[in-house]
């Protein structure tokens, strides 16, 4: 079996609007990841009240289910923003050893 060949094609994007594609798509992931938390505080503050009240009377067995969701929420969110920061160490990385080698020409 061969290696698939990517033919050549006049509008692929240069090396640099690669990198901005990159970087862009983690800014975008990160106002993504912005909107859960927000709405997620949204939703902890009205599970709780404004003013602690906890105007649902929730029993502690809801409080605690409630707890635990939040937490794995916040999990799922702390291990995408270490995959972002990975993506992005890598796109600067590369970034970083094409720029060096373009200098030594």
């Amino acid at each position: 079996m061969s290696m698939p060949e990517i033919p050549e094609n006049k509008f692929r994007p240069s090396i640099k609007e690669v990198y901005i594609d990159l970087l862009e798509s983690i800014a975008l992931e990160e106002i993504s990841i912005s909107h859960l938390l927000n709405a997620e505080a949204e939703k902890i503050q009205a599970f709780v009240g404004k003013d602690l009240e906890f105007p649902l009377y929730p029993t502690t067995e809801e409080i605690i289910g409630f707890n635990q969701s939040v937490r794995k929420f916040v999990d799922t969110i702390v291990m995408k923003e270490w995959l972002l920061l990975k993506k992005l160490e890598s796109v600067v990385d590369e970034f970083n050893l094409i720029f060096e080698e373009h200098e030594d020409e």
